[in-house]
């Protein structure tokens, strides 16, 4: 398996396989997060992600979900994300769903059809660094997005049929 950093997970996902698709976090300077400090970010090619996949697919163990390594790997094409959960399907046929991190940023780019067909293909529950609601405090961590990007954001996710969790900092 090629992995750039340690694993990064919620304790909820620890059954899942883990598929490094980018490593290291596109934005890096955000003051919530240290997960990804050491590692610079990259996306994974697409031929050491399929590696990876057939190394899941024959190591015995059977899981119905692959949570994504990396920060960002929602940030990869809309195309990329198809392909490889094409991959995943032809080799670990058992998968249910895919997830991982994701910063909400990384769906600008998306349009709630794009959104739409990477659900359809078993993408959920990404978990969204949303951190606080507070622009004051998002701009003194360096997060790289106010509330109002989260609002419109996250309304695409629920709109193409996707769900999604939020990660909030309670008391900050």
């Amino acid at each position: 398996m090629h992995f750039s950093s340690g694993i990064n997970r919620p304790p909820y996902e620890a059954a899942d396989g883990f598929l490094q698709i980018t490593s290291g976090c596109s934005h890096a300077t955000c003051e919530f997060c240290t997960f990804y400090k050491d590692s610079p970010f990259m996306l994974s090619p697409m031929e050491e992600i399929e590696e990876d996949i057939k190394e899941l697919a024959q190591s015995g163990w059977n899981f119905d979900r692959i949570y994504l390594q990396g920060a960002d790997p929602f940030i990869r094409k809309t195309e990329d994300l198809l392909q490889i959960a094409d991959m995943i399907y032809r080799y670990l046929p058992q998968v249910k769903s895919i997830g991982g991190y994701a910063r909400v940023d990384n769906l600008k780019n998306k349009t709630v059809q794009q959104v739409r067909q990477l659900a359809e293909k078993g993408y959920s529950y990404f978990y969204f660094g949303v951190e606080s609601g507070d622009d004051k405090l998002l701009d003194r961590m360096n997060k790289g997005y106010h509330a109002d990007l989260v609002i419109e954001q996250c309304k695409k996710m629920d709109e193409a049929g996707m769900p999604w969790i939020a990660v909030c900092g309670y008391g900050l």
